[in-house]
């Protein structure tokens, strides 16, 4: 797979003025569309990504089928896009048609340090995969405790083999399933 790392503006990550970050709920399958719009009206946007392998059948002029696959870049949180936007400009993001919902942020400082660890995951799931080594059951929800995964919470939802489980990471109230091989990083069981 390509491990180029998706763009990522850090200053959306600096509030001034009125100025606040919202996640933004986009009309399906619109997260590129928005995010472009976004960058064509001046406005910072971070549109976490994840990297999948689309596999396609094809016919040949011969009538043969065969099969490819190809990476393609998918959005993390199907449906939403973080906008860094002057307060008085967020209500007219509806006029695009591509925004069905704007949701509230209550502590501004923790979504904040939200996004900086969704950027975190992004960008390891770009070159690396996530491992722990700790002996938690399926079930059981966690807490990482070292590496850029500190301070991620999951769920362990099954365990294939001895290095394939399959967890829910959990970040800004939404869940990521993802396959980890346990046997690196430090984690603790939470109740």
């Amino acid at each position: 797979m390509n491990c180029e790392y998706p763009e990522f503006d850090d200053s959306i990550l600096t509030i001034s003025g009125t100025e606040v970050v919202r996640p933004v709920k986009t009309t399906p399958l619109h997260e590129f569309k928005f995010r472009d719009y976004c960058k064509e009206n001046g406005l910072v946007s971070y549109l976490p990504l994840r990297r999948v392998w689309r596999v396609r059948n094809q016919t040949s002029s011969k009538g043969k089928t065969y099969s490819y696959s190809k990476e393609v870049l998918r959005p993390m949180f199907t449906g939403y896009v973080f906008v860094k936007i002057p307060l008085e400009r967020l209500r007219g993001l509806f006029e695009t048609k591509l925004v069905t919902k704007i949701l509230h942020v209550a502590d501004l400082d923790a979504f904040m340090e939200e996004v900086k660890t969704v950027r975190k995951v992004e960008l390891v799931g770009f070159k690396q995969e996530l491992e722990f080594n700790a002996d938690i059951a399926v079930g059981d929800r966690f807490q990482i405790q070292n590496g850029v995964w500190e301070g991620v919470t999951g769920l362990l939802t099954s365990r294939d083999k001895k290095f394939k489980w399959t967890v829910q990471i959990e970040f800004v109230n939404q869940t990521v399933t993802t396959t980890i091989n346990p046997s690196k990083f430090k984690m603790i069981k939470l109740d």
